[in-house]
């Protein structure tokens, strides 16, 4: 008997199904390998598997860039560039920060591709130097990471009590921030960063997907804004070349070193992603692209902004003002 109209449909979409779900199986076993794999290498480090790796490629991206926030970090320090150095510290010194942060980028990014761990340098350290000195070098790395996390912290922090008094001095003439009041803002910042670390940070993973775009957003307005509302600009020399000294320093060379502060800022914490490799998926291939796209966006962001606001300003008594 010769089968109906019907009864062909009904054979071709169980097929299809068939297909899809034999696909989808597929796709998920080549996810639960990866996965498998890589917690494999991490066993065979030492080191317990995680229990779930939850943070995509553009997940460690964002983290990583919301760390550095390389414009960001320029504009709440200018001031340190203007007074030690000017327009020449402030631009070369963003170049020289690119070259050597670069550097130091694609080598942790070619270990990180090796040893995807959540210790990172101290961990690498332990793997890679000599037998006998592995212990105290691993521990003496891990040390001063420790302590860099923490001045860290303390850096990224104290920029939002800076923002927001120079904001409120500038809407009231009359207001003059006392050296206290920074130091309130800055720990009711730190209180309520503690606070979403330790219960918040996991139940919204999204915020570094949207803290990236909103930050490049904010980057692009300002910038142009700044050009387009400026009425007059400088000229190239001033920008180009200009060597400013009101530091106190006699030496122009401790001027310049003391003003690269600001442009090394652009990548303080640089290592971020690293220490989240083990909650990433593919690890050993998002950590790199994590580090080198850090250290790419922040240069461009930070010098193109680096450059408008330089064209822009007409006044530096304001910025070196500021609180």
């Amino acid at each position: 008997m010769a089968p109906t109209a019907s009864q062909g449909q009904s054979d071709h979409q169980a097929e299809f199904k068939t297909d899809v779900h034999d696909q989808g199986a597929a796709e998920s076993n080549v996810s639960i390998d990866a996965t498998s794999d890589e917690d494999a290498e991490l066993n065979r480090l030492g080191l317990e598997s995680p229990t779930k790796r939850d943070i995509g490629l553009l997940g460690i991206v964002g983290l990583g860039w919301n760390i550095c926030n390389s414009w960001a970090a320029i504009s709440a320090t200018l001031a340190i560039s203007i007074t030690s150095g000017g327009p020449v510290t402030l631009l070369y010194g963003i170049i020289l920060s690119f070259v050597l942060g670069g550097a130091c980028a694609l080598s942790m990014a070619e270990i990180a591709s090796v040893y995807p761990t959540a210790g990172g340098q101290y961990h690498w350290t332990s793997i890679l130097a000599p037998r006998h000195l592995s212990r105290g070098l691993s521990y003496c790395c891990g040390s001063i990471n420790f302590l860099g996390w923490i001045a860290n912290g303390a850096g990224f922090i104290i920029q939002m009590p800076v923002i927001i008094l120079s904001l409120a001095a500038y809407l009231d003439p009359t207001y003059m921030p006392e050296t206290w009041h920074i130091f309130l803002v800055f720990q009711a910042f730190n209180i309520a960063f503690t606070a979403y670390n330790i219960f918040f940070m996991k139940r919204t993973a999204w915020i570094h997907d949207v803290g990236f775009f909103l930050s490049l957003a904010g980057f692009f307005v300002i910038t142009v804004t700044c050009l387009a509302r400026s009425k007059h600009k400088q000229d190239d020399a001033f920008v180009w070349t200009t060597f400013v000294n009101e530091s106190g320093w006699s030496s122009s060379g401790i001027v310049f070193l003391t003003g690269l502060l600001n442009p090394n800022f652009i990548y303080s914490g640089l290592d971020g992603a690293i220490h989240l490799a083990e909650e990433c998926t593919n690890a050993s291939s998002a950590i790199p692209r994590a580090l080198i796209s850090t250290v790419t966006i922040g240069f461009v962001s930070a010098f193109t902004f680096s450059v408008a606001m330089l064209y822009s300003f007409t006044d530096f008594e304001p910025v070196l003002s500021s609180p």
